[in-house]
């Protein structure tokens, strides 16, 4: 749709992202609530990715029954999307977040002792990387970084935070790797079950501020006035696009996370420390790229590094059909890092920029994550079917198609969110166009 139009400056200037006075409400209890939960809570993606396929397979799951599973908890994923909603409604995140990563403990510890497909399923479901209790750490982690960064900074206030994931996810895969070469995958799951605990306990560091809650209020009274209301299914085709292309990037680039190693394992006979390494290197990759990502994208403009990142995505999957070595596996992961660094920081403050409502941090949030989490269930799902007939060479071909399917929608049909480039700050900041989405629930 064409979204109703309101004067950016009257609109955001006075506090979208900033409560009274105060350029930002992340100080250093924030910092540490917010930061060290995220990057503890993460930090077991560093099991789910390289030891968590080769865990299921020790308990008996076959490839088809692991892209089930994986399936399965990518949807409950979508669980977040009326979370998101509802903290919005409320205007408090901490709550949503604590719950979420005692689940996610709890998880780890339920499945050390797990047996049987369906016991096993049903705890992957809340414990894996895309189920429902990380999947709403990431986005409302998000949500609250972008409603307490400083107005026109959304970009860089979501690059510090992401900036957190990839070094716990590093430290977890490389410590991961030392315990299940003497000890065995399983072994990984209790040192593993004590770090999501401490997460728990970090996360009640997190203050809201209910001088900001009451101002973004105001700001909503004033916005009201001026918005039409909405009637009919949402109209907006930029975001519906959007929201296409980050269904299809993750359609494509879920099932290496199933697969890859499974692919290094069984056919490149790689060591398990390969695994490792392999995904190590991905996460380096990403902590380098998200900070600047989040500072450029604020200055430049979102559409060009969204193409960049997708771009990177599909050729990254073309090459793993291509090696036959696994050192250049790992060495082509520095692709994956880059791509979903990029993906991470900038598909986020597109639609930040996109809805422009103080009170749809949340929701700007969990649009992207419900995508994610849609691409990630359809990716294994399909992948699980395909993987027989075309092996593990062909399947990742296939998917580069997928991927440059989905770079040609960025480039084509995504609008930018930002003013052009002669309209910027002193400070060289480019503003978000001032255009409201009607993709919402919330009156």
């Amino acid at each position: 749709m064409e979204g109703s139009r309101v004067p950016w400056p009257e609109f955001a200037g006075q506090g979208l992202f900033q409560p009274l006075g105060i350029n930002s409400m992340m100080d250093l209890r924030n910092k540490l609530g917010l930061y060290g939960s995220y990057f503890l809570g993460m930090a077991g993606i560093g099991f789910t990715l390289p030891y968590l396929p080769l865990y299921l397979g020790q308990q008996g799951l076959s490839d088809r029954d692991i892209g089930i599973v994986s399936t399965l908890a990518a949807l409950a994923g979508l669980a977040q999307f009326p979370v998101g909603l509802w903290s919005d409604r409320i205007g408090w995140r901490k709550p949503f977040l604590i719950v979420a990563l005692a689940t996610v403990a709890a998880s780890t510890f339920l499945l050390r002792g797990a047996h049987g497909l369906v016991w096993i399923g049903f705890i992957v479901v809340l414990f894996a990387e895309n189920g429902i209790g990380r999947a709403v750490v990431e986005s409302l982690s998000g949500a609250e970084a972008a409603a307490l960064a400083s107005e026109g900074k959304v970009g860089s206030a979501l690059g510090a935070l992401r900036f957190w994931k990839p070094i716990g996810i590093v430290l977890m895969t490389l410590i991961g790797g030392w315990i299940a070469e003497g000890r065995g995958v399983g072994a990984i799951l209790l040192p593993l079950f004590v770090v999501q605990c401490l997460a728990v306990g970090v996360a009640f560091l997190i203050h809201e501020s209910e001088a900001k809650k009451s101002r973004d209020e105001e700001i909503v009274g004033e916005f009201r006035e001026t918005r039409p209301g909405r009637v009919g299914l949402p109209k907006d085709a930029g975001l519906w696009a959007f929201a296409a292309a980050m269904v299809l990037y993750h359609a494509a680039n879920a099932p290496g996370g199933v697969y890859l190693g499974l692919y290094m394992k069984r056919e490149l006979h790689a060591p398990e420390r390969m695994l490792s390494y392999a995904f190590a290197v991905s996460m380096v990759a990403w902590m380098i790229v998200v900070w600047p990502a989040g500072w450029l994208a604020d200055r430049w403009g979102r559409k060009p590094l969204l193409i960049l990142g997708w771009t990177i995505m599909a050729i990254r999957l073309a090459l793993v059909s291509w090696i036959r070595d696994p050192s250049w596996i790992v060495a082509n992961q520095a692709l994956d890092g880059l791509g979903n660094g990029l993906f991470a920081v900038l598909a986020a403050s597109w639609v930040t920029d996109r809805l422009a409502d103080p009170r749809r941090s949340g929701e700007a949030q969990v649009i992207v994550g419900s995508c994610l989490v849609l691409g990630s269930a359809i990716g294994p799902a399909l992948a699980g079917f395909v993987v027989g007939p075309l092996g593990y060479r062909g399947l990742f071909l296939a998917l580069a198609g997928v991927g440059a399917v989905a770079t040609a929608v960025v480039a084509t049909l995504v609008p930018e969110t930002l003013k052009k480039h002669d309209e910027v700050t002193d400070d060289g900041i480019v503003d978000p166009m001032p255009l409201t989405s009607d993709l919402s629930t919330t009156p």
